[in-house]
């Protein structure tokens, strides 16, 4: 085999194993082109928002979106959803401490290509704690830490048109790291004599970090070679705004910046010179929601409606060099809004309230519909 086989190899390989946020693979088949590497959010009510939940942040969920927004529940609260699967609890330790704990399997990807050449399988598992403050008035502050294991199996072929041995390539990993998240909450406005802020910011900030994906590589009948390859989770930064506007109406916008361009780095460092060509810039991605609320006219219960907008980039590996092959593969994507709906319903009875959540992520090519329960006592 020639050195220029050889770095078509290593980079067929790595590319199948190097995308972060969905833990699927990326390599020069067209089947994986197209996988985003941006980490998806919690279901439930933050979906049908568009996922604009940073400033909102007001359940056991903020553990993952804003650990500042625990010190918005106001008691015991114990949450459970579909869409990703979500168990969560979070408990009133005083009256400026919060404490949460949660489980959540996220990311779960099965992608066979279309020609029966690869085939992955993906899922992304998480359990974390967290803690919320406010210590200084309209100030809150939160930190949460969680073990993200990534389970990946996976397997793809190669024939070489030029009438050489065929390549056989096996993925599989199963490896866990610490992932912190950290947020804050800024009162910037309140109404007079509530305790609801008329306009709250938040930023939250999750650091990157690099599973490890064992790759076997066998040529026709030779011998076996394996190695290790870094699977990156980018880091992403976002900040938001919420406005509860005069009425029952509430607006959220927020933009996540997320930095791609480390993805770009790790598939450097695993293949050297072959990731000549490939491209994938540090992206802001904006979101837009609103929410309405009503009480129903039996005196049961209040209603709440939902929308969002999200503004998606691509999100995936571009190649630009002068392999046709790879260009195909990795051909430049497209932004894309996706548009989310949602709905709730609240009851309280004297101490203890429960919610029912229906959301829809992506109306219109999903809807990637999840169910969600939260009680509170």
């Amino acid at each position: 085999m020639s050195r220029s086989d050889v770095r078509r190899a290593l980079l067929c390989a790595h590319l199948c194993v190097l995308p972060a946020a969905h833990a699927a693979a990326q390599t020069d088949d067209s089947a994986f082109g197209g996988w985003r590497w941006a980490p998806e959010g919690p279901g439930s009510r933050p979906a049908g928002m568009g996922g604009a939940y940073v400033a909102v942040a007001d359940s056991v969920q903020a553990m993952v979106a804003n650990p500042a927004g625990l010190t918005q529940i106001p008691a015991t609260e114990v949450s459970l959803s579909s869409g990703p699967l979500w168990a969560g609890a979070a408990r009133n330790r005083s009256r400026k401490l919060r404490l949460g704990a949660y489980l959540t399997r996220t990311d779960v990807r099965q992608v066979e290509h279309e020609d029966g050449l690869a085939r992955i399988e993906s899922s992304v598992r998480e359990a974390g704690l967290g803690i919320g403050a406010g210590p200084f008035g309209r100030l809150r502050l939160g930190a949460t830490v969680s073990w993200s294991s990534l389970r990946l199996r996976g397997e793809s072929s190669r024939d070489e048109p030029s009438g050489g041995e065929a390549s056989r390539t096996t993925l599989e990993g199963d490896d866990g790291h610490v992932r912190l998240t950290t947020g804050l909450l800024i009162d910037l406005a309140r109404r007079k004599g509530s305790v609801v802020p008329r306009l709250r910011f938040g930023l939250a900030y999750q650091p990157g970090f690099d599973w490890s994906v064992a790759r076997t590589t066998r040529t026709g009948s030779g011998p076996a070679s394996s190695r290790s390859i870094g699977v990156r989770r980018p880091s992403t930064v976002t900040a938001g705004l919420a406005w509860s506007a005069p009425g029952r109406w509430s607006f959220m916008a927020e933009g996540d910046l997320i930095r791609y361009r480390e993805v770009f780095e790790s598939l450097r460092g695993n293949i050297g010179e072959g990731a000549a060509g490939f491209g994938l810039p540090d992206t802001v991605e904006p979101r837009l929601g609103m929410e309405f609320a009503t009480p129903l006219s039996c005196g049961c219960g209040v209603v709440k409606l939902r929308a969002g907008i999200h503004y998606r980039s691509p999100g995936t590996l571009r190649y630009a060099g002068g392999d046709p092959l790879r260009a195909r593969a990795f051909p430049p994507g497209r932004w894309r809004s996706v548009a989310a709906l949602g709905g709730s319903f609240f009851a309280q009875y004297f101490r203890n309230a429960l919610r029912l959540d229906v959301d829809a992520r992506d109306v219109f090519e999903g809807p990637e519909l999840s169910f969600g329960l939260v009680w509170r006592f």
